[in-house]
């Protein structure tokens, strides 16, 4: 089921496209084959419940960030998965997935934020992950806990391992005075439901655990994110520049008709305040989420208080952003211009198909608009632009091994995913050869690969190759420029080729 999952978002990436990208479909049919995997980290098996957390690690092998997910009251490290596909969407965005439990919690106590401590500095030392390449979210309790772990990380820095990028609440309670007050008017209204129940408990745990709301208010300020009637800035000060979402299903006359709860009733009014409050301060990441869907759980229940309000694929679209997703944010740009009917596509190493090119960086492509076609003299002509993150050195060898992994990969997983007859396929042969250094390179190598066509003709196909090392200013990358095509050097599509190279500028 997680792997048709997956093949359902990389498809619906792939048909949103405004560019039809034949790597990209290689890449989303190789999902099928490679699998997702939750993982159980234990740091105390003599405790079932916050012994452990879960991992689902990304399918590229790349981490670009970490997203730490809380659930609701007596939630899991793993039990979200079954009412939300943000890991499953996290997965293939280069995103490592971390489930906390919440158990029986109802805001930050200081055992949950040593548990988020600790956690957060496993990750930190085991995928050598920054400060700063984290998000943070939750559900009900679990995005109310998240929102004040947000807050205290900005607040004392140096007592806590992470700063988180992004905060998001599900429909959580922000104001726990305010969640005091909302479960005594509950009360008193008595419309039958187990709310009822649920609201005296809440009452009751506040009053044991934190106090009268009146005599002790600083013990409840201490521990809320947000408490609206305070004079002055609260603790929504410290999230001034952080990405803060809350997701809310609007539909009030579903609460009327359904619960008899107006917007008093409700965990959107304090939300759209601290929101709002957010704005004022300067905080233009600051969001009021209403959902686009019904809340519903996955077992079809009508539910506004589910994580199905919160739009998986967009909201992962949100956290690559804030998270500043490499390469998105170089410190030194490049100009990399080809004619404007060229489809573009961008793969980050390692790539799926081709694991064992081990490089760091990543592959933009340029397509000429004949590149699928039999009959055109651009059949197979687009350019390859490798930004590797490192010093490397090539030599003939190193480049027909490069070369012969990274079509032969390619080739081979739209032969099994097309269905084609495995016996026709061929793995790549490539022979390489230096030529005389071309101006702006470093080094100039060309190539002819005989590979097995299995986008266009079906057959086994003759590529030839120009490679250009570039003479790159930045220090500690490695720039190849790979131009390729099945006509001869002589066709006009190389004309194209050649200036898409002669136009390449790094440090712009």
């Amino acid at each position: 089921m997680v792997l048709i999952e997956n093949l359902i978002y990389c498809t619906k990436t792939f048909l949103m496209s405004s560019k039809f990208s034949l790597i990209l479909f290689a890449i989303c049919q190789s999902f099928v084959v490679s699998g997702q995997y939750v993982e159980k980290i234990w740091l105390d098996k003599n405790d079932p419940v916050y012994g452990y957390y879960t991992l689902v690690k990304p399918s590229s092998g790349r981490i670009q960030g970490a997203l730490i997910l809380l659930d609701g009251f007596g939630g899991t490290a793993d039990g979200f998965m079954a009412e939300t596909r943000i890991h499953n969407v996290a997965w293939a965005n280069d995103i490592l997935t971390v489930g906390v439990a919440t158990n029986t919690r109802l805001y930050a106590d200081q055992s949950i934020i040593a548990l988020l401590n600790q956690v957060s500095a496993n990750l930190i030392t085991t995928y050598g992950l920054r400060k700063d390449q984290f998000a943070i979210g939750g559900m009900s309790a679990g995005g109310t806990i998240a929102l004040r772990y947000a807050e205290l990380c900005k607040e004392k820095p140096a007592q806590f391992p992470i700063e988180p990028k992004a905060v998001f609440v599900i429909d959580s309670p922000v104001d726990l005075i305010g969640l005091y007050e909302l479960s005594e008017r509950e009360i008193k209204k008595n419309y039958s439901g187990w709310w009822i129940d649920e609201s005296k408990m809440i009452i009751e745990r506040f009053k044991k655990e934190l106090g009268d709301k009146k005599t002790d208010v600083s013990r409840y300020n201490e521990v809320s994110p947000f408490w609206k009637d305070k004079e002055g800035m609260g603790n929504e000060q410290y999230l001034k520049d952080v990405a803060v979402r809350a997701y809310h299903d609007a539909d009030v006359s579903w609460f009327i008709q359904n619960r008899r709860r107006s917007l008093y009733e409700t965990n959107m009014l304090n939300a759209s305040e601290l929101i709002n409050r957010l704005v004022l301060m300067g905080n233009n990441q600051a969001e009021f989420m209403m959902s686009k869907v019904q809340g519903k759980r996955s077992n079809g229940t009508r539910h506004p208080h589910s994580w199905n309000i919160a739009d998986e694929t967009e909201l992962v679209q949100w956290l690559k952003e804030k998270l500043h997703f490499y390469p998105g944010h170089l410190a030194v740009q490049y100009e990399y211009s080809a004619p404007e009917n060229w489809a573009k596509e961008l793969i980050m190493f390692p790539m799926e198909f081709a694991p064992s090119i081990s490089y760091k960086g990543f592959e933009e492509l340029r397509f000429a608009p004949g590149w699928s076609k039999a009959t055109s003299n651009e059949k197979w002509a687009y350019s390859l632009l490798w930004w590797l993150d490192g010093s490397y050195s090539f030599s003939e060898k190193k480049l027909k091994e490069d070369l012969e992994a990274y079509f032969s990969g390619l080739t081979r997983n739209t032969a099994v995913a097309s269905k084609l007859d495995m016996t026709l396929y061929k793995p790549a042969a490539v022979q390489v050869k230096k030529s005389n250094t071309a101006s702006g390179d470093k080094e100039t190598y060309t190539a002819t690969a005989n590979i097995f066509d299995s986008f266009v003709d079906k057959k086994m196909l003759t590529l030839h190759f120009k490679i250009h090392v570039k003479d790159c200013p930045q220090a500690g990358k490695t720039i190849l420029l790979i131009a390729a095509a099945a006509s001869q050097y002589n066709d006009p599509v190389w004309q194209s080729l050649d200036k898409i190279n002669s136009e390449f500028k790094c440090g712009k």
